[in-house]
């Protein structure tokens, strides 16, 4: 059975964008790996938000090639990479189908909306979060406010020498 996992860069204040969508403030820590290729050799599917598809898509390339990718929009994609494909339909079906079926973990990539939808069903098992030593000020919060909370149970936490600090936790 697969487990669901969270595992998103945020600013020390909470943000996973700026305020006019963009990542772009991430890139002076892209040089450090943060163990990303073994994480990435758990997962058997990416779930992500539309935003969090259109941005990645409009690089010009996409980044998780040859790797099952759903994305959760509320409307029709005329063009996508292969092995990507749109879900409609209700987010707890969807879940209990990847936990069910998923040749490995599933990753809620982003964003925010899309990581509290699954929070919010109980879907998340697994959370990695990676602050960043960087104060943005305002954007897209990585939590968007709920009605449901959570407790979270600290696996631990590791430091890296540019300030960035991961933080894991299991959820429930």
């Amino acid at each position: 059975m697969a487990g669901f996992r969270a595992y998103i860069s945020t600013s020390l204040d909470g943000y996973i964008a700026d305020r006019d969508g963009s990542i772009a403030w991430m890139q002076p820590f892209a040089a450090v790996d943060y163990g990303f290729a073994d994480f990435m050799k758990h997962i058997g599917t990416l779930v992500m938000g539309r935003t969090t598809y259109d941005q990645l898509h409009a690089m010009g390339h996409w980044p998780h090639d040859g790797q099952r990718c759903i994305v959760v929009t509320s409307r029709g994609m005329e063009t996508a990479p292969d092995y990507v494909e749109p879900w409609v339909g209700d987010l707890a079906q969807l879940a209990e189908r990847l936990r069910r079926d998923s040749p490995g973990d599933v990753w809620v990539t982003g964003g925010a909306k899309a990581i509290r939808a699954f929070l919010d069903l109980g879907a998340i098992d697994h959370l990695d979060l990676f602050v960043m030593p960087l104060l943005l000020g305002d954007g897209k919060k990585l939590f968007e406010p709920s009605e449901r909370g959570g407790r979270l149970s600290f696996l631990g936490a590791r430091t890296f020498a540019n300030g960035v600090v991961k933080l894991s936790y299991v959820v429930g």
